[in-house]
């Protein structure tokens, strides 16, 4: 008997795929590009973060397999950060605690012309009051009190501390 070269089920053209357990050629080229596309997207990203790390990764290396150290070329230079994390941690903090000197001497220095201005503000007022007092009492002369309301008078420079103030209890006079 002499083996048959046709398959046993015949393929005609629109009846659907071939019977055979191998995808398509182009579902096969998909796969190859991606696996390929994927590994080499892992070599770059190796490669990036050897050159960014490199030294560390090598010291890491070196501390956790000491056989290794041979394949390994270390270099003698540290770099910056590793040379600053390996520093004393005095000299790292001498800096901090200077401004942190800064800050404080600052914070006073707010803290006394707090005090000045709440005093400045005290004195205002006592001046204020003593003013409206003298108002109060002196005899009211309808022809002065016309007089100074038709002329207006500058602010004096200090019209914006007066102006923070609450307005005083008692009869308000118009300038």
């Amino acid at each position: 008997m002499k083996p048959s070269i046709d398959p046993p089920h015949h393929y005609r053209f629109g009846e659907g795929p071939l019977a055979s357990g191998r995808p398509s050629i182009g579902r096969r080229i998909l796969r190859t590009l991606t696996r390929f596309s994927i590994a080499v997207l892992i070599g770059v990203g190796a490669t990036l973060g050897w050159q960014s790390y490199g030294d560390a990764a090598k010291e890491m290396l070196i501390a956790q397999a000491p056989a290794l150290a041979w394949v390994l070329s270390v270099s003698t230079t540290k770099s910056p950060v590793v040379a600053a994390t390996s520093a004393d941690p005095m000299r790292q903090l001498a800096p901090l605690a200077s401004n942190l000197d800064v800050v404080r001497r600052n914070v006073e220095q707010l803290a006394a012309k707090q005090e000045q201005m709440a005093q400045n503000i005290a004195a205002l007022r006592a001046v204020h009051e003593d003013v409206r007092q003298k108002i109060s009492s002196a005899p009211s002369a309808p022809a002065p009190a016309q007089q100074a309301a038709s002329i207006p008078q500058p602010k004096p420079p200090q019209a914006k501390i007066e102006s923070r103030l609450p307005p005083p209890a008692g009869p308000q006079l118009s300038r």
